[in-house]
């Protein structure tokens, strides 16, 4: 009998919830790149193959809520908000905190608008010289345009050395 009043809570709560959808947006609360990669391409965050993020759902106020099981789509593009360029996507649902988290899997770079060869290096005693080309990107939730994730896709790097 508990579970069946407990299911009966949580399905009336989802309805009651859904109710409330129409008001609710996704917003990226935050993203990181675990890649070994130099991350020294300027312009932002630097990701070559994939980019985790996380997503919150937020009401008109500007305040978090915690409604589960809400539809989320991530799509990661190159270029600008004109010309884009599709380099990943992934889906998921929110959970019992009204968040989503995952990765999203980065293709090659698409867009024409290429950046580099830029050489760059590690500041040290002994620095290494690095080849880095990339691009602008974004990752966007739901296709709104609210907290949109701007970072740099990273194209190529080759090792040059310790000289220039």
């Amino acid at each position: 009998m508990k579970r069946l009043a407990m299911g009966c809570f949580v399905g009336c709560l989802f309805l009651a919830g859904g109710a409330r959808a129409q008001s609710v947006h996704p917003e990226i609360v935050s993203f990181q790149s675990r890649e070994r990669i130099t991350h020294l391409a300027p312009g932002g965050p630097n990701a070559a193959r994939e980019i985790e993020v996380e997503v919150g759902l937020f009401d008109e106020a500007g305040r978090m809520v915690a409604l589960p099981g809400y539809a989320v789509s991530l799509v990661a593009f190159d270029g600008d908000p004109q010309q884009r360029y599709g380099i990943g996507t992934l889906k998921g649902m929110t959970d019992s905190a009204g968040r989503f988290k995952g990765k999203v899997l980065l293709s090659d770079c698409r867009t024409p608008a290429i950046l580099g060869p830029t050489r760059v290096h590690r500041i040290s005693n002994r620095p290494e010289y690095w080849d880095v080309t990339y691009t602008t990107a974004r990752v966007v939730a739901n296709d709104n345009g609210k907290g949109q994730a701007r970072f740099v896709h990273v194209c190529k790097e080759i090792y040059r050395g310790t000289r220039p």
